[in-house]
């Protein structure tokens, strides 16, 4: 896939990859939200709630890299948690782990 096809005309494209997990079940995602004009560094961590009594919730944190200087971050990374967020609740729901890519498209 070349370089145009990475980034939309529009909107914002979410593609990310588990990176690791670790023994308490922690797990981050590292990847990019492609923007017309910019590939923005992005970091999701999931981790399982279980300690709280609320089995099978999980909270999730994105995070874009520092240096990137645009208006509407929060709502890049509050995309992005929601996203990851459902993937993993439907892979609970059908019992399966959590998936190791995720690529979504979110217009404007």
């Amino acid at each position: 896939m070349d370089a145009s096809q990475k980034r939309p005309t529009a909107g914002v494209r979410y593609a990310i990859e588990r990176a690791s997990e670790d023994e308490t079940g922690v797990v981050v995602y590292r990847g990019f939200a492609h923007v017309p004009d910019a590939d923005l560094p992005l970091v999701v961590r999931v981790e399982h709630d279980s300690a709280s009594g609320t089995e099978g919730r999980s909270n999730v944190v994105a995070k874009l890299d520092e240096s990137v200087a645009i208006a509407d971050v929060s709502a890049i990374e509050k995309a992005a948690a929601a996203l990851v967020k459902a993937a993993a609740r439907a892979a609970r729901d059908a019992g399966r782990p959590l998936p190791r890519r995720i690529v979504r498209w979110r217009g404007p």
